[in-house]
């Protein structure tokens, strides 16, 4: 079930207390980012993200309101991963742990290949691994999975939304922290990976995108794997 909508409101209308297995999203990072500028018009191929050019002080008081909500509808002991960017790393562990959750790990992705830039180019972003309270926290699936995953990132030709990530990234946190038929909830949709990862591994979506074309391209995503029968 996805919904193009606010997450915040969304939450709040559709999913009760302590209710979810899972929680995985890819948050606004508040840096202004369209994608890549190495076009032919020298213009970013996508406009702006929903709430990602906001004031300090707005960011700081939308992202409390989404942590808020994912930690009211994550049940305890459970796993929440948000990707963020070394920008806004060290806000967003202060918030999620301001908001209760306990903050086990930061993964770093590798995404093999280097980014723009110039005093040295970016190849990399965190996910931070937090857990809702410490007793009876789930442990993830294997004890051999290192805090650097060696992932490419979707060329930059090939993607549909300004800071898509690859399903292949998400389908790891999903079978690390999740099992099948449980509900994984995705505050922002995007272009789909965290969709397409919990339904090829048999669990429950319940996800929310506010911008309109991106919903529709989620919803596609998810309706191209029904089709051939995934």
């Amino acid at each position: 079930m996805i919904y193009n909508m606010d997450c915040i409101e969304g939450s709040k209308r559709f999913i009760a207390d302590e209710s979810v297995d899972l929680v995985v999203t890819d948050p606004p990072y508040n840096l202004g980012f369209g994608g890549t500028t190495q076009t032919r018009t020298k213009k970013p191929r996508f406009n702006i993200i929903a709430n990602d050019k906001l004031s300090r002080s707005d960011y700081q008081r939308f992202t409390f309101q989404w942590l808020y909500q994912a930690y009211r509808i994550l049940k305890p002991g459970r796993h929440i991963y948000v990707c963020i960017d070394w920008r806004m790393y060290p806000f967003m562990v202060l918030w999620m742990r301001r908001v209760g959750f306990v903050v086990k790990n930061c993964i770093v992705w590798d995404k093999m290949r280097m980014g723009v830039g110039w005093q040295y180019r970016f190849q990399h972003e965190f996910i931070i691994f937090a857990v809702k309270g410490e007793s009876n926290a789930r442990k993830i699936r294997t004890r051999s999975a290192p805090d650097i995953w060696r992932i490419p990132k979707v060329p930059g030709n090939k993607t549909v939304h300004p800071t898509e990530k690859p399903a292949d990234l998400m389908e790891n946190i999903i079978k690390n922290s999740s099992s099948e038929g449980e509900l994984v909830v995705d505050f922002f949709l995007g272009s789909g990976p965290v969709a397409e990862a919990v339904i090829l591994n048999n669990r429950e979506l319940l996800g929310f995108e506010i911008d309109p074309v991106h919903y529709e391209t989620t919803k596609n995503r998810i309706l191209g794997l029904e089709e051939r029968g995934l």
